[in-house]
């Protein structure tokens, strides 16, 4: 028996758990701020790009939760020196 494959497995667990709870507390703070403001803005760092993919998918969560669809608009600016992307979070029109 390795004891530590069984350690990496409750880390892993934990670690799961500690998503869990990240990802839907911004799913909340976008839905939020959808329901106040109209829209949702932030700034991510690129990298590790996971941040992206995270807040991405937290924001199409947050429109099935509020019963709208979304999108999602990122802009990097080149002269940004800290790596970061303005990232905005808003309902779509609707269909003509």
């Amino acid at each position: 028996m390795n004891v530590f494959e069984s350690l990496d497995q409750v880390s892993s667990v934990t670690s799961a758990v500690e998503r869990r709870g990240r990802s839907d507390d911004l799913v909340a703070e976008i839905a939020d701020g959808l329901v106040a403001a109209g829209e949702y803005v932030t700034r991510v760092d690129l990298m590790p790009t996971q941040q992206v993919v995270d807040l991405n998918w937290a924001a199409h969560q947050a429109g099935r939760s509020l019963g709208i669809r979304i999108q999602v608009e990122v802009k990097v600016a080149k002269a940004d020196p800290d790596g970061r992307a303005q990232i905005w979070v808003r309902p779509q029109p609707s269909p003509a």
